[in-house]
């Protein structure tokens, strides 16, 4: 089969529904061929070919994720059913069965074998006619989503937190049809593939771009800074972040002054790093998290965190953290109950984006690798701007003690970002790991480090011999 265009048959395949990509080995094969016959001949072609490779973030398959996470990590509940294999993220207990692994696990190799295509076509020349500087940059922007993605999977199916583990994922740097079978890599080894990727993009993706639903260097090294941090790498951690807030304003990234606006403004807000672009009828990403709520927990540390803890009254919002009332409030809490999507899912114009990286995310980075590394001022200013933003007293973290530093930090991030890109859930297993927190101090559901990471799907290990499962 011939064709011309990569990004036309990357936006058919990106279309197909959830119960198609799920199945015996059989059903795999096709998923992920791509014919690379005169697709990029040129500039447009290849210009035409990278959106495609962006558009992957946006399918059924990978944003329809999102809401698992927070319900796996206890900072939302299931509101009603209707989240396909939900049940077991509710109580922790996920099998490789699950639609919703299969559904991820794959979604995310398409984004990797979608970067690897066009790598490939851009190293080879067939863009003809293009900059030399611009090629350098196609393929930069590619290789920060393809690390996103490895990163994804290591969180999701990888020991992300044990650096001397065997339990790492499928590395995959050249393009692949699905039939081809390949051993996990180190935990390490998975690492060091990612850094690679994005200490290339750092040096060549472009400085700046008008729009923010595109990655540039200040994104991978955003991405840079978090990966450091789920490695341990604490001080590296503190001085790449430190780096880009210090760069951030330079660059065209800048905190917003209000926390609703992040979401009302969307990919166009000047604080995001890399969010997906929505819009119109066609442009949209899965917005599941109609079918969640807070969960007891959620509401608790909102209310225990501001005043007294049992004082909080959401009608008003008075005794509970601004952002948790700003998600959950009738007033700001929009069609699917929950004020970070304030769009209906069906409406026309703009719709609700997927936050992959915003620079709130970074402070929060940065306060806890300098807490961890005893820079108790340098932690306690970028916790302080995030605290600031989100209405506390200007003196708030200064009146911590040091031995709850790191807690409030998680707590806050927690706030921050639950029910956006499954942080919160990550952040809990690296803080247990750390001996932060206890095993089940969130969910009494989580019993065993064994269900700290999600089992492979039965499809990936149906189309891949070489693959072992995680011991459970």
């Amino acid at each position: 089969m011939k064709i011309k265009y990569l990004g036309i048959y990357i936006a058919a395949t990106l279309s197909m529904s959830a119960c198609s990509m799920v199945g015996d080995i059989d059903d795999i094969k096709p998923y992920y061929k791509m014919e690379t016959d005169n697709v990029v001949y040129n500039t447009e072609s290849a210009e035409s070919v990278l959106r495609g490779v962006y558009k992957s973030w946006r399918t059924f398959n990978v944003s329809s994720f999102r809401p698992y996470m927070s319900i796996l990590s206890g900072t939302t509940a299931s509101k009603g059913g209707g989240l396909t294999g939900g049940q077991e993220f509710i109580t922790n207990s996920i099998q490789a069965s699950n639609v919703a692994l299969s559904n991820v696990y794959q979604g995310s190799y398409l984004t990797i074998n979608s970067a690897n295509n066009l790598i490939m076509l851009m190293e080879r020349g067939d863009a003809k006619g293009t900059p030399e500087q611009r090629v350098l940059e196609i393929i930069a922007e590619c290789k920060i989503q393809r690390a996103l993605a490895h990163f994804q999977l290591l969180r999701h199916f990888g020991y992300f937190f044990d650096l001397q583990s065997n339990y790492g994922i499928v590395l995959r740097d050249q393009p692949f049809q699905g039939t081809e079978t390949a051993a996990r890599a180190t935990v390490q080894a998975s690492y060091d593939f990612i850094l690679q990727d994005l200490d290339f993009a750092i040096a060549h993706a472009p400085a700046q771009q008008e729009f923010h639903y595109y990655v540039t260097q200040m994104t991978a090294k955003a991405i840079k800074a978090k990966v450091l941090l789920h490695m341990g790498k604490y001080a590296l951690a503190e001085q790449i972040a430190q780096e880009v807030i210090e760069d951030a304003d330079n660059k065209g990234y800048m905190l917003e002054d209000d926390f609703s606006n992040i979401f009302i403004q969307g990919y166009e807000s000047t604080e995001v790093l890399f969010a997906t672009y929505t819009s119109g009828a066609m442009e949209t990403a899965s917005d599941q998290v109609a079918r969640t709520t807070y969960s007891d927990y959620t509401k608790r540390m909102a209310d225990g965190l501001l005043a007294g803890a049992s004082d909080g009254n959401l009608a008003t919002g008075a005794g509970y953290d601004p952002r948790f009332y700003m998600m959950f409030n009738p007033a700001s809490a929009g069609a699917l109950g929950n004020g970070k999507y304030p769009y209906a899912s069906n409406g026309t114009g703009k719709h609700n984006t997927q936050m992959i990286l915003r620079l709130g995310e970074i402070y929060f980075i940065h306060a806890e690798a300098a807490a961890r590394n005893g820079h108790d001022s340098a932690a306690r200013e970028s916790f302080q701007k995030m605290a600031s933003r989100a209405g506390y007293p200007m003196n708030y973290v200064g009146q911590l003690p040091s031995e709850t530093l790191l807690r409030s930090i998680f707590d806050h991030k927690v706030l921050e970002l639950f029910a956006e890109n499954g942080e919160d859930w990550f952040d809990y297993v690296r803080y247990y790991k750390a001996k932060n927190i206890g095993l089940n101090a969130i969910k009494s559901t989580i019993k065993a480090e064994s269900q700290l990471v999600l089992p492979f799907p039965q499809a990936a290990l149906a189309g891949n011999a070489l693959l072992t499962q995680n011991p459970l």
